[in-house]
């Protein structure tokens, strides 16, 4: 009873770590109602009968084949509802052939006058260049404002291609944030990924550990599937030594919150919550193992 509540605790709160991950998103951009507002110029929006995404939001397609520079205005916010000094646009995209390294980029406007930019040039992470080919993977285009700047009065995203290449993205997200959140919202360049797949890692990791831990706990209850038990467990342990050596090499490697975080916690739930249940899989099953194996010597008697 008392692993059975352990194992409880520890699932909430790797689904409270989860949830305190999330954010809020202030303005949701879907290419369907840009395109209704005459937004869009370029590109096609792709339905979601028709997308590759598998969680059928629609997507935006654009096909740049000509020899010069492209750059594609995706969207504009006149007063967005942005009243935290830290801000970021937020989304998912994926490319094929793009030739030489392009990004995404946010000008935000004040209503004093100033223009300044966010831009996708990083080597790796959220922030990294759109360059070759890749399958979806999560970008970020973050502003921290001034003291005194106050809220912006437009944002223009941005899609710049230098050379051939097709590119997707999915919806964009509009989010505020205030400082002690920015760190862990950003997700600090070359961070191996995102807040949302933080969050998602957590949130598929914990339900699942907490399955794998009702099998175990019904099967040794019935006294069968000792293989299957000790499988759940082993594999269990051997995962979560996995996540702990990941966990430990991203806070050597100073990576963001929303990295080591869930790698450390599902890391420990597994090895230590499913290696302690480990003993007493194996003497469950060795006492019905005796059980019936003296209930087979009083019948032959």
């Amino acid at each position: 009873m008392s692993r059975r509540i352990l194992l409880r605790l520890t699932l909430a709160v790797l689904v409270n770590g989860s949830v305190a991950m999330a954010v809020d998103d202030v303005t949701t951009l879907r290419w369907s109602e840009l395109k209704a507002q005459g937004q869009l110029e370029v590109g096609q929006v792709v339905s979601v009968a028709e997308s590759s995404r598998t969680d059928g939001r629609e997507e935006l397609c654009v096909v740049h084949d000509a020899p010069q520079p492209l750059t594609v205005r995706l969207a504009t916010l006149e007063s967005p509802r942005i009243s935290k000094p830290c801000y970021l646009v937020r989304g998912e995209i994926r490319y094929e052939g793009v030739q030489q390294p392009g990004y995404l980029e946010m000008w935000s406007h004040f209503a004093g006058g100033g223009r300044y930019f966010s831009r996708t040039l990083s080597s790796s992470g959220p922030m990294g260049t759109i360059h070759g080919t890749s399958g979806w993977r999560e970008f970020i285009l973050p502003f921290r404002a001034g003291s005194d700047s106050g809220p912006p009065s437009r944002l223009e995203i941005n899609l710049v291609l230098p050379a051939q290449g097709k590119v997707w993205i999915g919806p964009l997200y509009v989010s505020e944030f205030t400082e002690q959140e920015w760190s862990s919202a950003t997700a600090a360049e070359g961070a191996w990924w995102g807040n949302r797949t933080g969050a998602l890692i957590g949130g598929i990791l914990g339900p699942l550990s907490g399955i794998m831990g009702a099998v175990v706990g019904i099967l040794c209850g019935l006294g069968r599937g000792k293989t299957v038990c000790l499988s759940i467990c082993w594999t269990a342990v051997v995962f979560g030594v996995v996540c702990l050596v990941a966990g430990i090499a991203a806070l050597f490697q100073s990576q963001p919150y929303v990295v080591y975080y869930p790698l450390l916690l599902v890391g420990f739930i597994a090895t230590v919550v499913m290696g302690g249940v480990l003993p007493t899989v194996r003497k469950r099953f060795s006492d019905a193992e005796l059980g019936r194996m003296e209930a087979m010597d009083i019948g032959v008697t």
